[in-house]
């Protein structure tokens, strides 16, 4: 599977206003990064600690302001990984959205993206319920930014023109950023914000 590709797919479906199979796409993205990465390790390991060693990267894209390394959400996923036993964002991603379009299946109620990338620049919205989060489809950009940042997809490309935004100035030309992770910080440094670690006390129990 071609990570330019799936990332084309995934802007393509995003234009369109199709939420889930953009997500998909990402989702493939993601997954075959990480196998490059990874290589040794199961699709789960894998894939999830490539969402967490980049929260740097997927936080600002996907969900700005939250403490990603931290906070830990309400809801069941199937062996999550991260530190605790309880789930994080990457063990969302992957247990809800990855595992759900992978295999065909239709995304569980109370899981639906929010549509906030045809609003102002800078809405970015979280609903969570117990045992049910909604992330905004801004997150869809936040994984394949993951994707395109990484250095071992240097080389990818997608059609001259394919862009992502960061802020409310950043204009990053995806085919000048293949593999420029190193270089993120700097832009993410000109709309930075405070960063709130997630407490949603007895709903983890």
């Amino acid at each position: 599977m071609n990570v330019g590709n799936s990332v084309r797919k995934a802007i393509e479906d995003m234009e369109s206003g199709d939420h889930e199979s953009a997500m998909l796409h990402a989702c493939n993205a993601i997954d075959v990064t990480a196998k490059k990465l990874h290589s040794k390790m199961g699709s789960n390991a894998h894939f999830t600690k490539l969402l967490r060693d980049r929260y740097s990267i997927l936080g600002p894209m996907g969900m700005p302001g939250i403490e990603l390394v931290e906070t830990r959400f309400p809801v069941v996923v199937d062996r999550p990984k991260a530190p605790g036993g309880k789930p994080d964002l990457a063990d969302v991603i992957y247990g809800v959205h990855r595992c759900t379009h992978g295999h065909g299946d239709e995304l569980p109620g109370g899981f639906m993206l929010i549509p906030d990338t045809v609003g102002p620049a800078r809405l970015t919205r979280i609903e969570v319920m117990k045992g049910t989060i909604r992330l905004s489809d801004r997150i869809v950009f936040g994984l394949i930014a993951v994707a395109i940042l990484s250095p071992v997809n240097v080389g990818q490309k997608v059609p001259d023109g394919y862009y992502l935004t960061f802020g409310t100035s950043a204009k990053l030309i995806i085919n000048e950023w293949w593999g420029r992770e190193a270089d993120f910080p700097t832009v993410a440094a000109k709309d930075s914000m405070p960063l709130v670690k997630l407490d949603f006390g007895d709903w983890m129990a």
